[in-house]
């Protein structure tokens, strides 16, 4: 039976405070959305246009704002700030994907179902809706939960895809482990993801699920595919992104005009994880046909 769970949604950034991180991504040039608020929690969005299966692909900064109010697991996984904490993933179900997991051995909340509103400076309010399912943390290599978007036309608007440098996709999640293919392997059993085969001993392994991929280094191999970027700890962790952008031609300059000293190894231009809250940041340019990736379902 194929799983619910159909490619990864986006990538949570843990920030002490949205407003700034926010202005932080919006000098990398990049389009953010209006402050979100949840129970305990308050949100920024850097959205764009690629998911598969019509569904939303973004960056999420997210800021927690009181630990009595927010769900036990968000407390937990946010518990630090300025660092990626989490993938989550997009089922076609909440429900179907949480009684997967439930009869996989794993420990998982009832759905969590959520709203929250954006208000436009035009004055106009969009209400969105989703269904969260929510893992225990330290179940997985790097922990991740799922989400059923409602509403999911409000996060493909023209005004926030659009982004000064670029950016059409985030595209890879890049993570470190001590044994990468034995944390493939929690993701190939619970997501249905395919595994790249590592003939490279110096390639990561890639796990696939949909569009966007999951790029797993160990730390001798991030040093040297990235070098001059520090680690930021010891245990295994997700490190950074990568975002597909049309061109990299200028991309350079407008980094460096807005106050970034960024790093070009090879064909990508690279932010250290200590100039963008935390999170390494890879601009590659991009080799996909966006155009059609929101037509339907996508081979795997």
């Amino acid at each position: 039976m194929d799983k619910a769970i159909f490619d990864i949604d986006h990538i949570m950034l843990s920030v002490g405070d949205n407003a700034s991180a926010a202005d932080t991504f919006s000098r990398m040039g990049f389009t953010t959305t209006p402050r979100g608020q949840l129970p305990g929690l308050s949100n920024r969005l850097i959205c764009f246009g690629g998911g598969r299966r019509n569904s939303p692909n973004f960056i999420e900064l997210m800021s927690l704002e009181d630990a009595e109010l927010a769900p036990p697991a968000m407390v937990q996984a946010l518990s630090g700030p300025d660092r990626p904490v989490l993938m989550v993933m997009a089922t076609e179900s909440a429900e179907k994907t949480r009684s997967e997991l439930s009869d996989a051995g794993l420990d998982v909340s009832p759905v969590i179902d959520g709203e929250r509103n954006w208000t436009l400076p035009s004055g106009e309010v969009l209400d969105l809706e989703f269904s969260i399912v929510l893992p225990s943390v330290g179940q997985a290599p790097f922990y991740w939960i799922a989400c059923q978007h409602k509403t999911p036309q409000h996060y493909l608007r023209q005004d926030f895809v659009e982004h000064k440098n670029g950016g059409l996709l985030l595209k890879k999640v890049i993570a470190i482990s001590e044994n990468p293919q034995e944390a493939a392997n929690h993701f190939a059993t619970n997501w249905a993801a395919a595994v790249s085969e590592r003939e490279d001993q110096n390639a990561p392994v890639v796990v696939t699920r949909g569009v966007v991929e999951l790029h797993i280094f160990d730390r001798e191999n991030y040093s040297n595919h990235y070098p001059g970027v520090e680690i930021a700890r010891n245990e295994d962790h997700i490190a950074g992104i990568s975002v597909s952008v049309r061109s990299i031609s200028n991309l350079e300059d407008l980094l460096k005009d807005n106050g970034f000293e960024p790093l070009k190894p090879g064909s990508a231009i690279v932010l250290p994880p200590s100039q963008a809250c935390g999170c390494l940041v890879v601009f590659e340019e991009n080799k996909l046909d966006i155009s059609q990736l929101n037509l339907g379902p996508l081979p795997i």
